[in-house]
């Protein structure tokens, strides 16, 4: 491995190891992060004129350091990703391609690319105030639960979409109904099917303004039914959400148990095992914590199984 393929590969440890990392690269990676809610705090004091005014060139700069700091860590993500064990056998330039456009690497270019086009076309600068909140999404680097969350969504991306059909009809079939029931009563909320959409949406999700209330006695008796109908209606795609991420992250857990147990299975966990254990454990979103428990699970269980239950002499295995 020559200097530079070195170089790039603590670099790309360094970058994917995230808070996991020791000494300076932990430093560096909480330096990110504080950096990244300190942009989220300058956003929301740049919407104050008093702050602007005194401020305003502070501001400014502070975006050009961020900017700075966000462009540099995205190009040493896209130069490093060829050490990763997921691009093995593609071309640098394929894996730099497929790593941009990611889901991650396009978080990360959304962090810096409102500045750029700043320069090149013309923005309202609330619209890109707005767009800088993005930002906000690369902490997504340091919690792997959200990767976990994607995964259930784009599982659950056909139920989900049937469920929301289902509320759309609803929605649609009660603002009718009420519109029917209610425009002689009340001709000024419900004066359209439009107006009496916003009466059946918060109805439907139970969030009850009372802004728009049924007075007739069937407008309140359809009001009831969409009630009712609206508690296990919108409860549905929370319930299969949290069901499917439970199954999840029991499946990941279940991949790494399997891998551990194969790489452990002598007694012994080398160095560059516990490395491929921790990176595994890393790409499937598992804190390191719960990987470390299932060293111990793992090892434990060896321990158990070594030793004969009625008489408590250590087994020997034949090969």
């Amino acid at each position: 491995m020559t200097r530079s393929a070195s170089f790039r590969h603590r670099t790309y440890l360094g970058l994917e190891i995230g808070l996991a990392g020791r000494g300076p690269v932990r430093w560096l990676h909480g330096f990110i992060i504080l950096l990244i809610l300190a942009n989220v705090a300058a956003v929301v004091l740049e919407s104050y004129p008093p702050y602007t005014e005194a401020f305003g060139r502070g501001f400014w700069w502070f975006e050009m350091f961020s900017v700075g700091v966000f462009t540099a860590e995205y190009v040493a993500r896209l130069w490093s990703i060829v050490e990763s064990p997921r691009y093995q056998g593609v071309s640098p330039t394929s894996a730099r391609i497929r790593h941009a456009l990611s889901p991650m690497a396009l978080i990360d270019l959304a962090a810096i690319l409102p500045f750029y086009l700043a320069f090149l076309v013309p923005v309202d600068l609330r619209f890109l105030r707005v767009l800088r909140l993005l930002r906000l999404l690369k902490l997504s680097h340091y919690f792997p639960g959200l990767d976990v969350f994607l995964t259930v969504l784009r599982v659950q991306l056909p139920a989900l979409i049937a469920a929301s059909l289902v509320m759309l009809v609803l929605i649609l079939f009660s603002a009718c109904l009420m519109f029917i029931l209610e425009n002689e009563a009340q001709p000024e909320a419900f004066s359209t099917v439009g107006e009496s959409i916003w009466w059946s949406v918060v109805t439907l999700t139970t969030v009850g303004y009372g802004d728009v209330t049924p007075v007739t006695p069937l407008g309140k008796l359809l009001g009831a039914i969409i009630m009712l109908l609206g508690v296990g209606t919108v409860a549905l795609p929370a319930a299969m959400l949290a069901g499917r991420f439970s199954e999840e992250i029991q499946n990941r857990r279940g991949q790494l148990e399997h891998l551990m147990s194969e790489m452990i299975d002598d007694g012994r966990l080398e160095s560059s095992e516990r490395e491929e254990i921790d990176r595994v454990g890393r790409e499937l979103g598992i804190p390191a914590e719960t990987v470390q428990q299932i060293v111990s699970n793992q090892r434990s269980r060896l321990r158990a199984e070594s030793v004969c239950p009625h008489c408590g002499k250590k087994l020997h295995r034949v090969n």
